[in-house]
């Protein structure tokens, strides 16, 4: 075998396995009844973050990246597909501890939706509102699925 072809092996192996993992970006629906969800994301330093949704709200796969901190974006948006179940994953990772949420709702078409996450040492939060009246907020009735019968992927809503 070629000398070359056998120093360039760990490199294409390792090639191979980074990008068989990273999971690919989110493409807004251009048709349809869509809302679009405004993001703001208030991590804490050094701390990196990632939202993700899924193809399939209730299995929760065919994961996609919506926001990702490689740009170190704290304020982002993204229209999504409405009157039907919607799943977001958001991540957060800060040295050796991480934090991860799962949550669904049913957008309504036409709306706009305020998803605002705030990180403090050892704890991360979100909250989701209907910013559709940007002078009356209204929460957003969320189900976690996180935690017992509702938790990814087995979900029966």
């Amino acid at each position: 075998m070629n000398k070359n072809i056998l120093t360039s092996l760990p490199v294409l192996a390792v090639t191979l396995i980074l990008g068989a993992c990273t999971t690919p970006p989110y493409v807004e629906p251009q048709s349809g009844n869509t809302a679009e969800m405004v993001v703001r994301i208030q991590p804490a330093r050094g701390t990196l973050f990632y939202l993700n949704t899924y193809d399939n709200a209730e299995s929760c796969s065919g994961e996609k990246t919506v926001v990702s901190d490689a740009n170190r974006i704290s304020i982002s948006k993204f229209k999504f597909a409405t009157e039907k179940l919607t799943t977001l994953k958001y991540t957060e990772m800060q040295e050796r501890s991480s934090c991860t949420m799962n949550i669904s709702f049913y957008g309504k078409a036409k709306h706009v939706y305020l998803l605002n996450t705030v990180t403090t040492t050892g704890k991360c939060s979100l909250k989701l509102w209907d910013a559709t009246d940007m002078k009356t907020l209204v929460p957003t009735p969320i189900i976690s699925r996180d935690n017992g019968e509702n938790a990814c992927p087995n979900f029966k809503g």
